[in-house]
């Protein structure tokens, strides 16, 4: 009864096990939106988070740098031991004073006049406040330089993610395109081998020679073998789109591609570009700097003035210091020549502005030309969806046609397969037309600063 028993409760817990493991595969089977995926990566991927840690250096560099503004108060204590007590000897002062008063022995009257200034062990503690009252401009230029230099780590951070984006899009969408494809093999292959499996009957009744289902199996066999590239090739896009987004088990994607359609006209998208591209953007923050810059060199010719004070709160043997605790004062250093190095630096930094100007210059007609690029793109595929679109129509229709020539006898084997075969590449030039206008709306869109929007459109 006791071995019956543990047979049972083995069984029970074997069937749990199994249970619990088919939950975990299907939890751990993701269908996923193109939004989630973006979310996903953003939270997992590790540049991204080094851009966000770069940001927040700059951050904390700019409120550093607004500390330069606040006095700075310091405390420092000193322990000296000298190799010997610093003294005086007056005797022989003390003996000639002692011959002019017509003293027979100086040193019994007026006593020792060896005397110890400072003994060779002391300690002390002083208490230090300094402060800025003047600095030509370098304290307020350089805070200046530093919130910049926080726009541009987070204009950097935003170009960091817009890369990642375009590339977990396109990586998105291939295997989109892959499923797709794979779709059409599927049904090809379906479809051919319904054919031979007729035409296999056909033959065996003697309705058609052998020739026929010869064909058939060609077509067959060719199909099988595409099928299984489409298939890897989707198993090879969910690996690359699992990398990019940092997670594994993606079972299916569930935002489907847009119709192709212009709205807008290529002045509105190139419009959009020059206003809301990051880039662009970021070498305007550049062009900022580079002014701030100017202005800090010119602050060297001017000079700096500061406050200071020091308190001596504790002393030991140090006679020199136990009456005056306390000293403050007004400092003002002014650097009159260098060798002319503040000229040049002022010179060079000059030279920066313009070197920025002209990069920007250059950035803006490389983006109105990638910009026509991918407007005309978008275009061409526009046209050529229409088109296909068209002509799946027809192909149908051919398809259709061809295989009932077959089964009445009076078409052939290779009729239908062409058929078939034509209608599935017009079918799978279809789809990767949606792909390329997809990826390059989303681009373009991208590249305009807009990534929420172009999210929304494909919930």
């Amino acid at each position: 009864m006791t071995l019956y028993n543990s047979h049972i409760s083995t069984s029970k817990s074997n069937l749990i096990i199994v249970i619990l493991f088919l939950a975990i595969n299907i939890l751990s089977a993701q269908e996923i939106t193109l939004q989630d995926a973006h979310n996903i990566m953003l939270q997992n991927n590790g540049h991204i988070k080094a851009s966000l840690f770069e940001v927040s250096e700059k951050q904390e560099e700019q409120k550093a740098a607004k500390g330069l503004r606040y006095p700075t108060l310091s405390a420092s204590a000193t322990y000296l031991s000298l190799e010997n007590d610093i003294t005086m000897d007056l005797n022989s002062t003390r003996n000639m004073v002692g011959g002019l008063l017509s003293i027979s022995d100086p040193a019994s009257v007026l006593g020792d006049w060896n005397f110890t200034l400072q003994e060779k062990d002391l300690s002390f503690g002083v208490v230090e406040l300094s402060m800025p009252l003047f600095s030509g401009g370098q304290i307020n230029n350089y805070n200046k330089a530093t919130k910049i230099k926080v726009d541009l780590a987070k204009n950097a951070s935003q170009l960091t993610e817009d890369e990642l984006t375009i590339k977990l899009i396109d990586y998105y969408f291939k295997l989109k395109l892959a499923k797709e494809l794979e779709n059409v093999r599927q049904l090809v292959y379906e479809t051919v081998l319904l054919h031979y499996n007729q035409a296999t009957k056909f033959y065996e009744n003697g309705i058609i020679p052998e020739v026929e289902t010869l064909n058939a199996k060609v077509a067959l066999s060719n199909a099988e073998t595409e099928l299984k590239a489409a298939q890897k090739d989707v198993a090879l896009a969910t690996t690359a789109l699992e990398n990019t987004i940092g997670i594994t088990n993606i079972s299916q994607i569930s935002t489907n591609f847009n119709k192709p359609t212009i709205i807008n006209s290529f002045e509105d998208f190139k419009s959009d570009v020059l206003t809301g591209n990051t880039q662009l953007k970021t070498i305007e923050k550049n062009h900022e700097l580079a002014e701030i810059g100017v202005k800090l060199e010119k602050s060297h010719l001017y000079p700096s003035i500061g406050f200071f004070s020091n308190y001596i709160p504790y002393t030991e043997n140090l006679p020199l210091a136990e009456n005056t605790k306390w000293m403050v004062g007004i400092g003002a250093k002014w650097e009159i020549f260098n060798g002319f190095q503040t000229e040049h630096k002022i010179k060079a930094s000059k030279f920066k502005i313009n070197q920025v100007e002209a990069i920007e210059k250059q950035a803006k007609l490389d983006l109105t030309t990638y910009t026509e690029k991918l407007f005309n793109t978008m275009q061409k595929e526009l046209e050529q969806y229409e088109s296909l679109d068209t002509n799946e129509s027809y192909a149908e229709r051919l398809t259709f046609m061809r295989t009932r020539a077959f089964e009445e006898g009076t078409g052939t084997s290779i009729d239908v397969v062409d058929a078939t075969l034509k209608l599935s590449e017009i079918q799978l030039k279809k789809i990767k037309s949606l792909y390329e206008y997809n990826v390059e709306y989303s681009e373009l869109i991208v590249l305009s600063g807009k990534t929420d929007t172009l999210l929304n459109q494909y919930q």
